[in-house]
């Protein structure tokens, strides 16, 4: 019964990051398949360039941040039905951001999950997770003018944050790192050949 738990947890929070925020809201307001619009990803800041409207990126982004937390906070919710909460929420954080990066609802394309990681970690641990995850995005950002590497950036420190600082959540953030790095990487190299535009705000052409 415990591992049905767990296999539940992981689907219902796949199901969760899954859900096609980004898409709808385009859809919704401008008829428009975000797929086909800037960096095609399904995310808060291509629903802005989409739209043309900063309030649908707030609405985008507070409802993805929403199924991150809630994809976590079930099985902390559920634990009195005595599975293994550890393994529990590490399974939910990997499928709410499995299902962000590779929506079953499209076709198994999605973005990068970077507000389903905020809920997530804002639920884990805000003060020694979110807080200095957030620092090193907004560094690599400043420093560069890339938002794109201030993400990549993220990803790649996000486990070596929760090492030093919350060691019981290291695998997990090691774990939920992949799918983002898998979802970032085709990126990495065009900036470096200066292929990628530095804020994102124009699409690309």
């Amino acid at each position: 019964m415990t591992n049905l738990y767990l296999i539940l947890f992981f689907l219902i929070s796949y199901l969760l990051g899954s859900f096609p925020t980004g898409y709808l809201v385009v859809k919704k307001f401008s008829g428009k398949d975000i797929r086909g619009v800037g960096t095609g990803n399904v995310g808060a800041m291509n629903v802005s360039r989409a739209t043309g409207k900063g309030s649908l990126f707030w609405l985008t982004a507070l409802i993805d941040i929403g199924k991150g937390a809630l994809a976590v906070l079930i099985p902390q919710w559920l634990f009195f039905l005595g599975f293994n909460l550890w393994l529990a929420i590490t399974l939910a954080a990997f499928g709410a951001v499995l299902g962000h990066c590779f929506s079953i609802f499209l076709k198994f394309r999605g973005g990068k999950a970077q507000a389903s990681l905020i809920g997530i970690l804002t639920v884990l641990n805000w003060s020694g997770l979110l807080l200095p995850w957030g620092g090193i995005v907004i560094l690599y950002i400043l420093a560069s003018g890339y938002l794109f590497l201030g993400q990549f950036m993220g990803t790649i420190f996000l486990p070596i944050i929760a090492y030093f600082l919350v060691p019981k959540y290291f695998w997990l953030c090691l774990i939920v790192a992949i799918p983002i790095f898998v979802k970032q990487w085709p990126r990495f190299i065009p900036m470096l050949k200066g292929q990628e535009p530095r804020w994102y705000f124009k699409e690309r052409k």
